[in-house]
């Protein structure tokens, strides 16, 4: 082992946080946020389906725990608004596949896979029959 290794490797075992798969797994990352208004989620790399899986799993804890009403990602703010229709209810798409279709500046696989598919269904119906006040909105920060 590389000289420093060990104290490297003792000192992330004293931050890390192990995630084996099972449903509890982001309670500590929770505990961590605490009464928190904002919560900023990144990855290590665009493209990643566990990243994005992560995330989606870790903003519908924040959506339904946490009580978060907006969801702001790194795209392109037309695009994201089309989708923020979608998931209140407002647009004639027919589905997720639909409203992320104009995601077309960036490849399939950074907004249009199935991981961000299937989060944008289960806002959609997590906000299906709620008054707009308490509905969750996805909104794009990069402006162009």
């Amino acid at each position: 082992m590389p000289a420093g290794s060990a104290a490297l490797l003792e000192g992330l075992s004293r931050d890390l946080i192990a995630m084996p798969g099972g449903p509890g797994d982001h309670d500590a990352l929770l505990r961590l946020i605490g009464p928190a208004r904002f919560a900023l989620l990144g990855e290590a790399s665009h493209g990643t389906r566990e990243f994005y899986r992560e995330r989606a799993a870790i903003t519908r804890r924040l959506i339904v725990e946490k009580g978060s009403t907006a969801v702001a990602v790194e795209a392109d703010w037309p695009d994201a608004w089309r989708v923020n229709r979608y998931v209140r209810g407002l647009s004639d798409d027919a589905d997720a596949t639909a409203a992320l279709s104009g995601f077309e500046r960036f490849p399939s696989w950074m907004w249009r896979n199935t991981e961000i598919r299937d989060f944008v269904e289960w806002l959609r119906g997590h906000n299906d029959g709620r008054p707009a006040a308490q509905q969750v909105g996805f909104y794009g920060i990069d402006l162009y």
